[in-house]
This record gives structure tokens, sequence and C-alpha cells, in this order.
């Protein structure tokens, strides 16, 4: 039986110094100078001795903030009774709280869904530099994630998710005729949840997940060949040209767009290139174009000479440009619509194109109401046509493919030539240039812009 009473701790007032109020059994009650009451428990482990101070003080009544005094017993009892059995209570409560932690983890990271990995993965992607690195900053990546599968699955916990709930969104992509997109982000898809799959807690949570082995010929529908039928090679006539040349003004494009369209047909360069084009890499008065490595696919500096087909529609930029305001002059040659600060975005020359050749059907919400007017007799035609027209047409006009490529600003596999073969075909390469424009303007007959 211990020595204290409830009536005796009551009455202990605060005094100048701390004191104690000895139960026995290790158990007593510490006296701050405050008047504050608080237990404290001695004990042995091992042969060394331990005083702690239980976390609740002492009460009449034991609640969530006080123990009484039975209570208060009853905990030493046992804070003693393990320590016999060579427990140390103190490293029992860290141990405990360790385990807590770990529980609430686990429960936390066993409720991490789609869009945690998604958020979690993004950026690894959209910085990614490099040969193999996304020049849009993976802006198309969260284009399609946002419009296909964070609105169906965002909330969906990891460890519930299947290749069941997957595989229907892009079974649906690919119905409507859209193969090529369905294995594209099928693709996309893959290179996330193997991302997750190489890092924690994400490879834990997607341990049962068969989402890595849906293939293609999974999700696409008819006989899709993926080799096959990702290669275009859909190329404008020469006839198609000068069809295109008498549907331009007519389509509702701006000139930035329409402008961009004839420098991508009597360059060959890419759409990305074009659009990122700054006027600081332009000189009209050399006929002259600098596409920095950062802006080509191919990673190499590409310096364009232009043709006068070419140049004219540089020109009609810049003299659009001097007509604005001083304030509103963008240093970018293909300005936004929306904000001059920034470039136009190379989706929006690419939803221009394809909004323009959409046959008896319904204008898109927003879009255009010219819905069939770049429609040529070839059938559809997208911003990489018109590269592999240029190419096609230098062949035709004589030019060497080594020279074509050049043009085109391919990436040289084969290390030996580019080490040992540092001509650089300039000469070359402006004169295919000129003699590609003069075809166009040929064919133009006027003006395109």
């Amino acid at each position: 039986m211990g020595k204290l009473t409830v009536r005796a701790i009551e009455l202990a007032k605060r005094k100048d110094k701390a004191y104690y109020l000895p139960d026995g059994d290790g158990l007593r009650v510490r006296v701050a100078t405050d008047g504050t009451k608080s237990w404290q428990v001695k004990y042995s482990v091992d042969g060394k001795e331990t005083t702690i101070t239980l976390p609740r003080r002492y009460g009449a009544t034991t609640d969530a903030a006080n123990l009484s005094l039975a209570d208060a017993r009853h905990e030493a009892a046992a804070i003693r009774a393990l320590a016999r059995s060579g427990v140390d209570h103190q490293q029992k409560v860290k141990d405990d709280l360790e385990v807590q932690r770990r529980q609430r983890e686990q429960q936390q990271s066993e409720a991490k869904t789609v869009q945690d990995l998604y958020d979690a993965w993004f950026p690894t992607i959209a910085t990614k530099r490099g040969k193999r690195g996304r020049k849009d900053g993976g802006s198309e990546i969260a284009r399609t994630f946002a419009k296909f599968v964070l609105g169906e699955l965002g909330a969906k916990a990891l460890t519930h998710l299947y290749a069941a709930d997957i595989r229907p969104i892009l079974t649906q992509i690919s119905n409507r005729g859209a193969n090529r997109q369905a294995t594209a982000l099928l693709v996309d898809l893959k290179q996330m949840f193997r991302w997750g799959d190489q890092n924690q807690p994400w490879k834990r949570l997607l341990a049962s997940s068969d989402i890595l082995a849906i293939r293609p010929e999974d999700i696409v529908s008819g006989n899709y060949d993926p080799v096959r039928d990702n290669e275009r090679d859909r190329v404008l006539s020469e006839a198609e040209i000068k069809t295109l040349v008498q549907l331009m003004p007519n389509a509702g494009l701006s000139l930035a767009i329409r402008s961009a369209i004839w420098i991508m047909l009597s360059t060959g360069t890419r759409v990305g290139e074009t659009v990122a084009a700054c006027w600081k890499h332009v000189d009209l008065d050399s006929k002259s174009w600098l596409i920095p490595a950062e802006n080509a696919k191919s990673g190499v500096t590409h310096n364009v000479r232009m043709s006068d087909f070419t140049h004219s529609h540089f020109a009609a930029l810049w003299d659009w440009r001097e007509k604005l305001p001083e304030d509103q002059q963008s240093e970018f040659v293909f300005p936004s619509s929306r904000d001059y600060r920034t470039a136009l975005n190379n989706q929006t020359v690419g939803k221009a194109l394809a909004d323009r050749q959409r046959p008896n059907r319904e204008p898109l919400p927003g879009r255009t109401e010219h819905t069939s007017a770049l429609l040529l007799e070839g059938g559809q035609w997208k911003c990489h046509d018109l590269r592999r027209t240029c190419g096609t047409l230098m062949q035709s006009l004589g030019i060497a493919e080594s020279i074509v490529h050049r043009c085109l600003n391919h990436a040289r596999a084969d290390k030996l030539d580019r080490v040992y073969l540092q001509h650089d075909y300039a000469e070359e390469m402006e004169h295919a240039w000129h003699v590609l424009g003069q075809r166009l303007q040929a064919l133009a007959g006027t003006t395109t812009t």
C-alpha cells in the first residue's frame, strides 16, 4: 500500500524550490515552484537507474491530461514490472511511437493515387533534356493525361489499379480511329508506371499491377501495324501546292500560321523549330536564319540560308511587327495571338490545319467554321508532311540525298562521319534551298502571304 493519500497531495503547496512526495515502490509526486504536480517513476534496467516523468499530471480523476493516484500506482507498477523483465519503458515508448509512425506512413502510402504518381513523375520528364528530352517541356503529355487519364482515374488508389482500368480508356480512343494516339498514350503511361516501378514508395504500391503487360495490339482496332501505321508518307504534289496557294487566303488563318506553313515547306524545318524562331536569330539582310541547338530536334545548330521565297515570308512578318506599337512588338517571329511575349505553340498550328480538314462535320466549339478550307485532293496533310514534301521536291530537282538530309538537319548517326568529315556543305545547302524556292515561286505564281 502506498504512503500517499489524495488529501495529502491536494494539501501540498508550492515552495521556493521543487520538492517530492514519495508514495513508495518508485512512485512519487513532484511539486514544482508554480504548484504543478507531476508523477515520476524510478526503475532500474540492467543495473542502470532511470527516473521518468509521466506525460499526465496529477489529478483527482483520470482523463486525457490527468492521472489519479490509483491509476498512477498501476502505471508505475507496470513500468517496474517491465524493468524487471529487462524492458526499458523509455525505449518501449520510442519503439511504440516508431511503429505508429510507420503504420501512419504505410496507410498514407497505400492511399496514394494515380494523380499522386503523375505529380511525382511528370517533373522528371518535363525537365529532361538531351537527345531523348521533350522539347515541349511535357505540355503534350500534360494535355493528354488531363483529357483522358486523370479525370477518369486520377483519384483511384494505385494499390487497386490494374490493366482492366487502363485498357478501356485506350480502346475508346482507338475505336474512333485514333490508333496512333492510343498507342502513343500507352507508351507514355508505361513510362510513368515503369518509373514508379523503379522508385519507392511507388514500387511497393505497384507490385501487383499488370499495366506494363498491356501490348499495343491489345487496345488498337483493325489490322494495326505499330511500325507501318506510325509512318506517314503523305507528300503534297505540285498541283496540290498550287491549290493550297489559292485556298490559303480564305482559310481564316493568321499571318503567323500562314507564313509558318510556307516557311516549313520551303526550308524543311520542323514545326517546333519553326515557331520557336526569334528575331535575334534572323538576319533579313544576309538572308540567314539560325536555329540554335536547343531548338533543334537533332541537338545540332542549323543555319538556314533563305531563298527569295522564304525571305518574302520572313519579311512579311517583320513588316507586320513593325506596324505594331513598340510595346507589343514580340521577340518571337511567330508570336502567340494570346500573348505576344510567348511563341506560337506548335500544337496550335497542327490544330489549325486539322480543323480546316473536317469535311461534312460540325465545327469544334470555339474553333474555326472553315472546316473544309484546306482540303486537298491527296487527303489530310499535317505540318510534318510539309517537311517531307520539301525533301521530296529537292530530290525531284536533282539535289543529292546527302544534301537533302543536311537541309533537313537530320542527325548524323555514323560517329566516324561526325568525327572525320567536317565539310559543312553550306554552299551546297544554300543552292538546294535556292532551287526549291524558285520552284515554289513558280508554283505560287504570285505572293503567297
